[in-house]
């Protein structure tokens, strides 16, 4: 049987595809990614599971960060709350962040300012960084980028 040269190329290289294809899947999975089969992670807060799925849909809709929002309602003990409520908060601070990043805002600070501006309002986080040059981070900051960390680093299981 004869092979041309270029066609043992072609053989060899099937393999290293095959290879790398399933090296990069293990890697993807191996990250820890927080949704499997898109489904939402259930952590073990006292948030219900039907409320917790309820923030991570709403979260998918507006690309906005599922943890983010767990934290926000774990900081404020919010663990009771209705699926319009839910919504319309989750659209509140994905516009309050989109207003961050329209204003060509570094991410890290986005983060910081649409957590302030949450508890202040835009105009009153504008006004304190026009006034001191600079911003301070308050505990409720503090607090939720902690929270969001934490949950994001918990090796809860998935329900």
């Amino acid at each position: 049987m004869f092979i041309n040269r270029g066609s043992i190329r072609y053989i060899f290289l099937i393999p290293v595809l095959l290879l790398i294809t399933v090296l990069l899947i293990n890697v993807q999975t191996a990250e820890g990614s927080t949704y499997i089969d898109d489904e939402a992670y259930i952590y073990e807060i006292p948030i219900s599971e039907e409320t917790q799925r309820n923030i991570w849909t709403e979260c998918k809709k507006n690309e906005l960060s599922y943890e983010l929002v767990l934290a926000i309602y774990q900081v404020e003990v919010i663990d009771n709350i209705q699926i319009e409520d839910i919504a319309a908060e989750i659209q509140d601070i994905t516009d309050i962040r989109n207003y961050w990043e329209e204003q060509g805002i570094a991410d890290e600070m986005v983060f910081d300012l649409t957590l302030l501006s949450r508890e202040n309002g835009i105009e009153s986080c504008k006004a304190f960084i026009k006034d001191n040059n600079y911003y301070d981070l308050d505990n409720y900051v503090k607090e939720v980028a902690e929270y969001k960390g934490h949950l994001e680093q918990s090796n809860d299981i998935p329900v």
